[in-house]
């Protein structure tokens, strides 16, 4: 998001003064304003160890800022939240770069004792094929060195650390039924009108609408109705000819056919549709649906929980809201965006890991590109339309969590032929462990071993010019040992090959399906190695010292080959 609010020096003054007011007053209020705080030091140095022409080939930056929060309860039903960032840039002079501005702002209460709601900077999460943040790509049980960076310092910055909530503004509420005595047990409403923050100013004025009901029938039986819809508003009909309309609904339903102490089998399934139609589409609305439906074992005395389901997405299935990509691959990367001779750097598992500047923070209007290096079986999450198939997940964790392991399968195949009456198949293996040597032995000071692997194969057979041939691997290890109390030593290994062919499909405005499509030839190996000292002053406080050294060849030209490294020091503390 951008700044809602930028301050002049003599502003920063009088809102400095205003907070140490408040601290005066805190007493005085019965305890009717809180402050929490989250602080950040961070200094990057990054050297390009390929020779280049006129391109820089070192960096230095950095700089320290304070999220302050500041909670306000005029009574018991309101809440008043304010988070002012404080910041300035370690290359500033006399306070050049430096800033205060308003991060995030709400007010939500209760009226009437159960009607709640929020106005203002929110997090709104419905299902993977309504409302759905996924994750970005890169990563399977990362490494620790890598995943601290990637939560406190590139999600944090997109206001994506919420999980697979995106960060909206606007209005939502929500209030419950109970029954005694009944058939239901209670009903669940939650309702929502967000202001979609457009990339382009071109665009008119779009809103997100929609909400959820539950149904709890008992401790066996749960069913969901959700709706949204993506729609614009036009400054002016005679001129915005591109006016979006997306409602998607759909249903759900959790039944726990067997509910033993020990042991649950639940039938749990999500059913839709949506549509699509543009004010200047001239052939009218396109309309898709989807279906999913699967069982889960939980075992709980084995520590085991097992989920298979069989899905099936239509290739004119469109959810905007579900299907936007958290990572935009039309950006360029911070760091050296250039290298050898001028030629342009694509992202890299390297970027995923510690660039804010190439994530997106808003919902698409329509299906955003994507590289098949880093997923191509379901690049748009749970929902990418024109797919189905079989689905297997296996999830285990013992008690002490010695161990904890986490394994999905997949295989899937296209609906529809794209470029070719011939179907893509997909067969995707993942896996991930964590070791927690320490328990085992009952050691004070941690040994923890983290392993994860992701295998993807895509191919399709028919004419030799339309074959395709890709095959995708992910390899993630990490270490960690805590040498003296709270000090650790941090190692990190990150593996990405991709070797194969590949169409990509082009879509217009209208997010339909264009003639044109993109060859991709890849033979290319990129790896990070990493490691580092971690100091922790609480779980969620801590500094730490790395060195990354990354990797990129490309085994068809070598002149695309590059190296860089980055040592980096990051102070993060939540107070």
């Amino acid at each position: 998001m951008k700044n809602l609010y930028t301050y002049t020096m003599n502003q920063k003054a009088i809102i400095l003064c205003l907070l140490l007011i408040s601290v005066q007053l805190l007493n005085a209020q019965d305890d009717k304003i809180k402050f929490g705080a989250y602080a950040r030091a961070f200094q990057q140095m990054n050297t390009l160890d390929t020779p280049g022409d006129s391109n820089a080939n070192h960096t230095a930056n950095g700089n320290v800022l304070m999220d302050l929060g500041i909670n306000i309860n005029p009574d018991k039903k309101t809440e008043i939240q304010a988070i002012v960032r404080f910041s300035n840039n370690f290359n500033g002079f006399y306070t050049a770069g430096a800033a205060a501005t308003l991060r995030q702002l709400y007010v939500k209460g209760t009226v009437a004792k159960f009607f709640n709601y929020q106005v203002g900077d929110l997090y709104m999460k419905l299902t993977p094929y309504t409302f759905f943040n996924n994750s970005s790509e890169g990563s399977v049980n990362e490494a620790l060195i890598f995943s601290d960076l990637r939560r406190d310092y590139t999600n944090y910055e997109n206001l994506s650390n919420r999980g697979n909530a995106w960060w909206q503004q606007g209005a939502a509420t929500n209030f419950a039924f109970a029954f005694n005595e009944s058939l239901i047990d209670t009903i669940r409403v939650d309702g929502f009108f967000l202001r979609n923050r457009a990339s382009y100013a071109t665009f008119p004025s779009a809103f997100h609408a929609g909400g959820k009901i539950t149904i709890t029938q008992s401790a066996r039986l749960k069913i969901a109705a959700n709706y949204i819809n993506l729609f614009d508003v036009a400054a002016n009909l005679k001129t915005d000819t591109v006016l979006l309309y997306n409602p998607v609904a759909s249903g759900e339903i959790n039944f726990k056919i067997i509910n033993g102490a020990n042991t649950q089998l639940a039938l749990i399934a999500e059913g839709g549709y949506s549509e699509n139609a543009h004010k200047a589409y001239k052939s009218g609305t396109t309309k898709g649906f989807f279906y999913d439906a699967g069982l889960q074992l939980n075992l709980k005395n084995q520590h085991l929980i097992i989920t298979s389901n069989y899905s099936y997405v239509a290739p004119e299935f469109y959810s905007s809201a579900a299907q936007s990509k958290r990572v935009n691959y039309s950006n360029t990367p911070s760091a050296f965006p250039q290298y050898a001779n001028s030629l342009k750097r694509g992202i890299s598992i390297f970027d995923l890991v510690r660039d804010p500047g190439i994530y997106n923070q808003g919902i698409s209007r329509s299906l955003m590109t994507y590289n098949p290096m880093y997923g191509n079986a379901q690049p748009y999450g749970k929902a990418t339309p024109n797919r189905t198939g079989i689905q297997l997940n296996g999830q285990y964790k013992d008690s002490l969590e010695k161990i904890v392991a986490d394994v999905d399968a997949a295989y899937l195949s296209e609906i529809a032929g794209v470029g070719s009456s011939q179907l893509r198949t997909f067969l995707v293996l993942k896996g991930g462990v964590d070791f927690n040597f320490h328990k085992f032995f009952d050691w004070k000071k941690r040994v923890i071993l983290t392993a994860g692997y992701q295998y993807e194969a895509t191919t399709r057979g028919g004419d030799p010019l339309e074959k395709v041939s890709l095959v995708n691997n992910l390899l993630d290890l990490g270490l960690e040992v805590e040498v003296f109390k709270k000090m650790s030593v941090l190692g990190g290994y990150k593996m990405l090959t991709s070797l194969g062919n590949e169409f990509i499909s082009v879509r217009d405005v209208y997010n339909d399906l264009t003639i044109n499509y993109t060859t991709t030839n890849m033979n290319v190996a990129q790896s990070v190695i990493a490691f580092g000292l971690k100091y922790r002053f609480s779980e969620k406080s801590y500094l730490t010292v790395q060195d990354h050294l990354f990797t990129y060849q490309d085994k068809a030209t070598a002149a695309n080959n590059y190296s860089l490294s980055q040592i980096l020091v990051m102070f993060n503390m939540n107070f």
